[in-house]
């Protein structure tokens, strides 16, 4: 019963915003989508919500593969949650964009979307060692990369 509570409890939370790493694991949003962000505990994580459709999305595929190469090594895992209810759409997107070091999770239903509340294209979200959301970016603003890389570079400096 505790336990039960326990994920009753994780899912508010993330429904509220909260959005603890465990909380994307309940069942019910690991079933939707596959995505799993327990085994990412003690990392860095930027879960970014884009659409083949997106016109910043393409802008910012090619900064997140550059960040993702610059900051990996140091725990730093990219996370890009796709929302479109095309696979051909998103697959093209995709080999346009070349990321190479960018995972991709697909959520054609918007379960995840829904879960974090996505308004806008591209959302990215940057959770910290802790698995607090820490900072959230809607849109994607090439003149804000320097501010997007000191936040990441922050998070990962910070003390676990």
């Amino acid at each position: 019963m505790a336990l039960l509570h326990s994920r009753r409890l994780r899912a508010a939370a993330l429904m509220a915003g909260a959005a603890a790493l465990m909380a994307i694991s309940s069942p019910l949003a690991a079933a939707q989508s596959g995505l799993n962000l327990d085994s990412y505990k003690g990392k860095v994580v930027y879960l970014d919500f884009w659409a083949s459709w997106c016109g910043p999305c393409q802008q910012s595929f090619p900064y997140m593969d550059q960040l993702a190469a610059e900051f990996g090594r140091d725990g730093l895992v990219i996370i890009a949650v796709n929302l479109d209810h095309s696979a051909a759409q998103a697959a093209a997107f995709l080999r346009a964009a070349n990321a190479r070091h960018i995972q991709i999770v697909y959520d054609p239903s918007g379960a995840i979307a829904t879960a974090y509340t996505v308004k806008d294209m591209p959302t990215s979200l940057l959770i910290g060692h802790d698995g607090r959301v820490r900072y959230r970016h809607e849109g994607f603003f090439p003149a804000q990369t320097a501010s997007y890389q000191a936040q990441v570079s922050e998070l990962i400096h910070e003390k676990q």
